[in-house]
C-alpha cells in the first residue's frame, strides 16, 4: 500500500466515525532512507575493510602521532581519500590522490609553531608521500612487489624520517635557523 492509499484509508474511516484498530492498519516494510553501503556504491565509493584500516591507522599513529580520531578510507575508481584530526595539534588532515600532492590541513584556531608541531607537520607530509605511493600502486595494479624492491634499493623500508623534510631552505641559502 502506497501513501496516498495510507492516507486515502485514514481519512475514509475518520469520516465515517470508525476508529482505527492496530489490525487494520498494513506494516510498512518498505524502507525509502538509503544505507550508507547504498549511498557508498551509488557513487562508486568502497571502503577497505576493518581490519585494514586499523591497520593503517596504527601505522599512522606509530609515524606521526599517537593522538588522531580517524575517518573511514575511502576507495573511488580513479582515486583514494582519507582523513583525520590531529587531536593535540587540533587540526584536521586530508589525503587525496588526485592531485601532485594532495596532503591538506585546516583549523580553525591559531597554531602556535613550536618544534613539535613542526615535526608533526613533517611526518604528516612524509607519511602522506609513503601511503601515496602505496595506494597508487593499489589503486592502479601495481604490485606491493615494486615497493619492496624501491625500498631494498634505498637500503630497507621508506620511513619519513630517510626523506629529506627541509622546510624550504634552498641549498646554499644561509641557515637562519627558522627554515627561510
Amino acid at each position: 500500500m502506497n501513501e496516498r492509499e495510507f492516507l486515502k484509508k485514514i481519512r475514509n474511516l475518520q469520516e465515517s466515525g470508525k476508529k482505527i484498530g492496530l489490525t487494520e492498519m498494513p506494516i510498512i516494510t518498505e524502507k525509502k532512507e538509503k544505507s550508507v553501503i547504498q549511498l557508498l556504491m551509488e557513487n562508486n565509493i568502497q571502503t577497505i575493510e576493518p581490519d585494514e584500516q586499523r591497520e593503517e591507522e596504527n601505522k599512522f599513529k606509530d609515524i606521526v602521532s599517537k593522538l588522531v580520531k580517524f575517518n573511514p578510507i575511502k576507495v573511488h575508481t580513479e582515486n583514494v581519500e582519507w582523513s583525520g584530526h590531529l587531536i593535540r595539534e587540533n587540526i584536521d588532515w586530508y589525503f587525496s590522490l588526485d592531485d601532485t600532492i594532495g596532503c591538506y590541513i585546516d583549523t580553525t584556531e591559531l597554531i602556535q609553531l613550536r618544534d613539535e608541531t613542526l615535526e608533526v607537520l613533517k611526518k604528516l607530509r612524509g607519511y602522506y608521500d609513503v601511503w601515496s605511493d602505496e595506494w597508487s600502486n593499489r589503486l592502479t595494479g601495481g604490485s606491493s612487489e615494486e615497493t619492496s624492491d624501491m625500498d631494498m634499493d634505498m637500503g630497507g623500508e621508506t620511513t619519513p624520517e630517510d626523506m629529506d623534510m627541509d622546510m624550504g631552505a634552498e641549498e646554499g641559502d644561509e641557515d637562519t635557523g627558522f627554515g627561510f
